[in-house]
């Protein structure tokens, strides 16, 4: 979680197919107690506000308008279901929504439409992650609200890899497999107790193709503290002949360091943000609030 360190539990489970590009859709087990008193002592009825939080989810990101870039009139795709719903309960009830904008099939931009429920309040935040290797520009209510000047990530070929498979059910094996030879510890705080490592998701959260683009085949693996997505490793196998596996993380938090690792050798390093960092709409992370 970018403007609120924490976990965001969720469960899913992923429809198997064809090479096919439509999302695959995760379901979601509320972990809510129902028990917990509110200071009134009235039950908290903590379906409503998940069902609360994933209506305004999904009306925030309708509003939005995602641009392949600042000179472009191409607007991206919105998969109109969440790949992704978690939710964790603590002395304020996190609930989540995870959405992706796709380009030619492959998922360009994801947000996290986070809403934080308390006694007498009721807040929502937005991370934007950018996994494009463009610009990306999303604006809201008919101002630009987010336009990153850099590209959000940086696919590097995996060493030793095997050869792309010939079929889709040999792909995802191939992906699982890639995907589980990486771990990423998140340091939440600089002293050794506060570090933690990240439990791989080992479902993607979204799968897909792009022939334009030259992806056979690719997958986002989320790594969760809890069930709580910190970090989304992106695998893909590119190249319109000989394609081979490639990969690139981003991360949906801003308060915490990650180191990811694969094979005993570090393939990924990023620093905790400052606030200021953190409410920059020119990165290719950003905490939006509205």
């Amino acid at each position: 979680m970018g403007t609120t360190c924490g976990p965001r539990p969720g469960v899913r489970a992923v429809p198997e197919g064809p090479t096919v590009t439509t999302p695959l859709l995760i379901l979601v087990l509320l972990g809510g107690t129902p028990g917990q008193q509110p200071p009134d002592g009235a039950p908290i009825d903590t379906k409503a506000e998940a069902e609360d939080a994933n209506s305004g989810a999904k009306k925030l990101v309708g509003e939005f308008v995602v641009r392949l870039d600042g000179s472009s009139d191409r607007t991206l795709r919105l998969e109109p279901e969440p790949v992704l719903r978690w939710t964790n309960h603590l002395e304020r009830r996190f609930y989540g929504d995870v959405f992706v904008w796709t380009h030619d099939g492959r998922p360009e931009v994801l947000a996290s439409v986070n809403n934080v429920f308390q006694p007498g309040r009721h807040a929502r935040e937005t991370e934007l992650l950018s996994l494009s290797e463009g610009r990306p520009v999303l604006s809201h209510d008919g101002r630009v609200v987010w336009e990153p000047t850099e590209p959000g990530v940086e696919l590097k070929p995996l060493p030793g890899a095997p050869k792309v498979g010939p079929t889709a059910a040999a792909r995802l094996q191939q992906m699982r497999a890639l995907a589980a030879q990486f771990s990423v510890v998140a340091d939440y705080g600089g002293r050794k107790e506060e570090k933690e490592a990240l439990r791989m998701l080992s479902t993607p959260i979204y799968r897909y193709q792009s022939g334009g683009r030259g992806v056979v085949d690719g997958a986002l693996f989320a790594f969760s503290k809890g069930t709580d997505p910190e970090a989304i490793l992106v695998v893909e196998a590119r190249g319109k002949k000989d394609a081979e596996w490639q990969f690139a993380f981003g991360r949906l938090n801003g308060w915490c360091s990650f180191r990811a690792v694969f094979k005993d050798k570090a393939v990924w390093q990023v620093e905790k943000l400052d606030g200021k960092t953190i409410a920059d709409r020119k990165q290719p992370y950003y905490g939006y609030r509205k």
